[in-house]
């Protein structure tokens, strides 16, 4: 049986800041691929819904505010993606975050960073002289008299938590989280990320809205 595809207008968190307290968010459109059966586009337009029968599900787009609210403002550019996987049968899933690939119009490829990678490059992007202030907050969520300011510190943990980290997935689980690239130095771009082992496909990603 062929693999269900479902897919959707999708996000890329790029970030972009103008100032240390604001995130520019580029939007990227997805370029469905011919196939049979058709691509075909969810009705939430936010996410890649991809579907293996009775093996897995995967979801892959753009981080929303709960999952990426950590980010400070920086002026360092960075491309941004979460992926849930969802094991749907009895067996134990591989995911080895390692083998995936971002490739941008030139030619050129991308691996993820590690957390490590990733909190540099957004620190590197921080002013020294001013506070470190989340660009994105949970709304209901407390942060005590300091309001939404958090330290570096506290960046470097949440950068790492929340990182989609290679493993195994029991069977029946649910494992989710974000993917750290360096972005194509070009303003407009196509995007290609393959997912290695997971799905054979590439997504195919756009800053221009498809006609």
């Amino acid at each position: 049986m062929k693999p269900k595809i479902f897919i959707a207008i999708v996000f890329v968190f790029f970030v972009v800041a103008t100032s240390i307290s604001t995130v520019a968010q580029e939007t990227v459109y997805p370029i469905p691929p011919n196939s049979d059966p058709p691509a075909l586009l969810t009705e939430d337009h936010y996410a890649f819904v991809v579907e293996r029968s009775f093996e897995y599900k995967l979801t892959f787009g753009y981080p929303s505010m709960d999952k990426a609210w950590f980010i400070p403002g920086t002026k360092t550019r960075l491309v941004v993606l979460w992926l849930k996987v969802e094991n749907e049968s009895d067996n134990p899933l591989k995911l080895d975050v390692s083998k995936f690939i971002s490739t941008d119009d030139t030619g050129k490829t991308y691996t993820p960073l590690t957390a490590d990678e990733a909190f540099n490059r957004i620190m590197a992007g921080v002013a020294t002289t001013e506070p470190t202030i989340a660009s994105k907050t949970l709304k209901g969520i407390s942060f005590g008299k300091a309001g939404n300011k958090v330290t570096a510190e506290q960046i470097k943990e949440d950068v790492a938590r929340y990182a989609l980290l290679s493993g195994t997935l029991p069977p029946r689980s649910v494992k989710d989280g974000l993917i750290y690239f360096d972005p194509p130095k070009k303003k407009k771009f196509m995007l290609t990320v393959n997912l290695g082992d997971l799905w054979a496909r590439p997504f195919v990603f756009s800053t221009s809205k498809p006609k």
